[in-house]
């Protein structure tokens, strides 16, 4: 039997166009938040959102040891046509996840009534507190048992649906958020009730649409295998170790920051870490859409694809992350001025601290997919551990002992991942691609780093001798130097399957222009032909 898995390049492109698209939406509106609050309410009542969301991020991972593995072998049954195993999956699990989601809830509202034991959290700021993580807490509880029956838009790839859910439900948030900034007036609390009322929203319209792609997305007592869910969480096991670890790190940073330091040091980090926090998310979203397909090539055993989309999906990460990150980089003390004032200026040093990260990480970016698709999860994910239990020891000692504040676990997030990445994550991701240093050198990190040097030049010249003090002037900067970037990359940095690519987008946008606009067709076109055109020649060679 066939593949019901399509791997189409176009397809990709428009899952991850999509996404992109819905994730800027979102940063958009972030960026405007946290400047809109900070200019309107204390660094006391500021600090509740990003440590109160970091540990109720950390409560549903515990979780992921059922449900890491169920789009992963969804998507392998699906392929095959298998709809009962589809099926046994899910009435296996979701007994399992509605037990998680229990516990969820009820850790989270003991934590919830001794919050005031557990943070340092100021009186006047304890009722919004509570009321905060108690709505987290419910919105946490609810994701572990819809899990199973949302991953029909994964295994059929309906990305581009999906990211229209998503986005509709942050027009809402949007909407609900500007309702209660403008109505009432600015806390932080309100934050939190648009967020969520917006999440239930959209996992409401999820839960319908992915159970109409894929009617096997059902639970049905007789299909209960336990066997399948052992399986399941063996593969999720390792994987959500290396998950809750990345996790662990922020939520034990920012109560770190809580406990030994201050309300502005908290502040100033979430601040400064916010442009490597949105590369980041931005990144992932991108990584979505080719899961399955990374998935699916492992599948036919198409090892050379796997090869090639590695090296090539590191050299795409690190044109996409150092042209946003290079010009926040060397213009970060400007922007924070600009941003917030010059009350929180130490978070331009995070800033720049943060995404000289990016020069090291972008490479190896292909890592997770190709380990997740050969369900090789168990290396990388003890490499994780290893990483942020070292960058944890570091910013411990920064702050602690020497009272570094949130520069000392800048430093100490920075100089922890730039090790690991080089010798943990590097070698380990070149091993499960299959792929030499000596290649990963010449056809990803080569002409991923040249446009973005080139470039740096142009906007460290341009900041000395205009010195921009407006946001005019630094997005004329950031301009000019992006114009550059482009053109060293399109001239010298393209692979031949780049540039065929390119030129066939560049055909099909030019084709729907033209119809668009109603050109008339050529004369060959209109001239009859005795036999079907293919709708693409073959390349030569």
């Amino acid at each position: 039997m066939g593949s019901r898995i399509e791997i189409s390049k176009r397809l990709v492109l428009l899952n991850t166009s999509s996404a992109v698209l819905a994730r800027t939406i979102n940063v958009l509106v972030i960026v405007w938040l946290h400047q809109y609050l900070l200019r309107r309410i204390s660094p006391a009542e500021y600090q509740l959102l990003p440590v109160l969301t970091s540990i109720i991020l950390l409560l549903p991972l515990f979780t992921g040891i059922l449900t890491s593995g169920i789009g992963r072998f969804v998507l392998a049954a699906y392929a095959r046509g298998d709809d009962r195993g589809v099926t046994q999956i899910v009435s296996t699990m979701f007994p399992l996840l509605t037990a998680a989601g229990g516990a969820i809830l009820a850790a989270g509202l003991l934590l919830t009534w001794h919050l005031d034991k557990v943070l340092s959290v100021p009186l006047a700021q304890l009722r919004d507190a509570r009321v905060m993580m108690t709505l987290l807490v419910f919105s946490a509880a609810l994701r572990p048992p819809t899990a199973a029956f949302t991953v029909g838009f994964y295994a059929r790839q309906k990305f581009v649906l999906h990211n229209a859910i998503n986005m509709g439900s942050e027009l809402l948030r949007v909407s609900l958020l500007f309702l209660l900034l403008f109505g009432i007036g600015p806390r932080v609390l309100w934050v939190v009730v648009s967020s969520v009322a917006a999440e239930w929203a959209a996992l409401v319209v999820l839960l319908i649409l992915s159970r109409r792609m894929i009617p096997a997305l059902r639970f049905r007592m007789r299909e209960i295998h336990w066997a399948r869910a052992r399986e399941l969480a063996s593969f999720g096991g390792w994987h959500t170790l290396g998950v809750v670890a990345y996790r662990a790190r922020e939520t034990v940073i920012f109560t770190i920051l809580n406990w030994f330091a201050t309300p502005l040091d908290v502040t100033v980090f979430h601040v400064g870490y916010l442009g490597r926090r949105q590369i980041d998310a931005w990144t992932d979203v991108m990584a979505g859409p080719l899961y399955p397909v990374v998935t699916g090539m492992h599948a036919l055993g198409a090892k050379d694809r796997i090869r090639n989309i590695y090296l090539r999906g590191g050299r795409l990460a690190l044109w996409f992350t150092l042209l946003a990150g290079l010009p926040a980089a060397l213009y970060a003390p400007t922007i924070i001025h600009l941003y917030i004032g010059t009350a929180f200026q130490d978070a331009a040093f995070i800033m720049i601290v943060s995404l000289a990260g990016l020069v090291i990480g972008g490479g190896g970016w292909m890592i997770w997919q190709v380990s997740n698709a050969t369900g090789r999860v168990r290396a990388i994910s003890l490499s994780i551990v290893v990483m942020q239990v070292a960058t944890v020891a570091l910013a411990c000692y920064a702050v602690y002992v020497l009272g570094w504040g949130a520069i000392g676990v800048a430093w100490a997030v920075f100089l922890a991942g730039t090790v690991s990445e080089c010798l943990l994550l590097l070698p380990l991701g070149l091993k499960l691609a299959d792929v030499t240093f000596a290649a990963w050198v010449r056809h990803t990190l080569l002409p991923g780093l040249t446009p973005g040097a080139v470039a740096a030049v142009v906007w460290a010249a341009l900041g000395l001798l205009v010195r921009p003090d407006s946001w005019i002037l630094v997005g004329l900067c950031t301009l000019a130097g992006m114009v550059c970037y482009l053109v060293v990359l399109l001239a010298f940095c393209l692979e031949p399957n780049d540039r065929e690519d390119l030129a066939e987008v560049g055909v099909r946008v030019a084709t729907r222009l033209r119809q668009y606009f109603g050109a008339p067709p050529s004369p060959a076109s209109s001239t009859p032909s005795p036999q079907p055109v293919p709708a693409q020649l073959p390349t030569e060679g």
